[in-house]
C-alpha cells in the first residue's frame, strides 16, 4: 500500500463518506471511478484510503472471540459523534 508524502494532509470533506464506500467496496459505477480518479490525484485523500484500506485489512485479520464490553462500544460511539459534528 502506498502512502502519499503529505501524511498530515486530511482528506476533502465533500470526499470522505465516498472514500470509505470505496474501500468497503460498496462504491460502483461513475461515483467509484469519480472517486478513484480524486485520491489518486488528491494527497489527501489518497492517504486517507489507504491508511482506511490498511486499518480495515488489519480488522478483519483480528477478528477477536472477545466480544467488546458494551461500555467500550458506547465510548466509541459518542466520540465518532463528537467527531462528526466537528467536522460539519
Amino acid at each position: 500500500m502506498k502512502f502519499h508524502k503529505n501524511a498530515e494532509q486530511p482528506p476533502c470533506k465533500n470526499m470522505e463518506l465516498l472514500l470509505q464506500e470505496l474501500a468497503t467496496g460498496k462504491l460502483t459505477g461513475i461515483k467509484k471511478f469519480y472517486t478513484v480518479a480524486h485520491a489518486a490525484q488528491c494527497q489527501g485523500c489518497g492517504n486517507f484510503l489507504s491508511r482506511l484500506k490498511v486499518t480495515l485489512d488489519i480488522l478483519k485479520e483480528t477478528k477477536s472471540s472477545d466480544p467488546v464490553p458494551e461500555d467500550a462500544k458506547s465510548r466509541l460511539r459518542a466520540k465518532i459523534e463528537a467527531l462528526e459534528s466537528q467536522n460539519q
